[in-house]
C-alpha cells in the first residue's frame, strides 16, 4: 500500500497493523482522511473544503474510537477506562480545533494541525492501541 501513496502526508505501514481487521480499516481511512486535508492545505483550496474534510474527519474519529472501545471492552481490556479517557480528550481538542478553524480560516495554522494529527494518528496506533491488541487476541476477537 506504501507505493501506491508516494508523496503522501502519511504512508500507511505494516508497522501500524494491529492485526484486527476492522480497527486496521478504521486507521487507513484516518490515514487517507488526514492526506486529504494535507492536499488540501497545499493546494490552497477553499477555507469551506477544509472546514468540511475537518467536520467528516472528526465525525469518523468518534466512530471509529466508539468501535474500538466496544472491541476492548469485548476483549476485557483492562485499560479501557484510561484509553476512552485519551479519546474523549482528543475529540475535544479536535473539536476545538475545528471552532477556531470556522471562526478564523484566515488565521488558522493548517500545518500545526497536520502536525498535530500526524502526531496524534502515528503515536496513538503505534502504542496506545497496540497495547490492547493481544487482549482482543486473545479473546478470539476479530473486530
Amino acid at each position: 500500500m506504501a507505493e501506491a501513496h508516494r508523496g503522501a502526508f502519511l504512508i500507511w505501514t505494516r508497522d501500524y497493523a494491529t492485526g484486527v481487521r476492522t480497527i486496521d480499516g478504521d486507521h487507513q481511512v484516518l490515514f487517507a482522511m488526514v492526506n486529504a486535508l494535507h492536499e488540501v492545505v497545499r493546494r490552497g483550496d477553499q477555507p469551506e473544503n477544509l472546514a468540511s474534510l475537518f467536520r467528516r474527519l472528526n465525525h469518523y474519529v468518534e466512530r471509529h474510537f466508539a468501535r474500538e472501545e466496544q472491541l476492548m471492552a469485548r476483549a476485557n481490556y483492562p485499560e479501557l477506562q484510561a484509553h476512552g479517557e485519551r479519546h474523549r480528550k482528543l475529540e475535544a481538542r479536535l473539536n476545538e480545533m475545528l471552532a477556531d478553524y470556522e471562526a478564523a480560516p484566515a488565521d488558522y495554522d493548517a500545518a500545526a494541525l497536520l502536525a498535530f494529527l500526524k502526531d496524534w494518528l502515528t503515536q496513538h496506533v503505534l502504542k496506545s492501541d497496540m497495547d490492547y491488541v493481544p487482549y482482543v487476541n486473545e479473546a478470539g476477537l476479530e473486530g
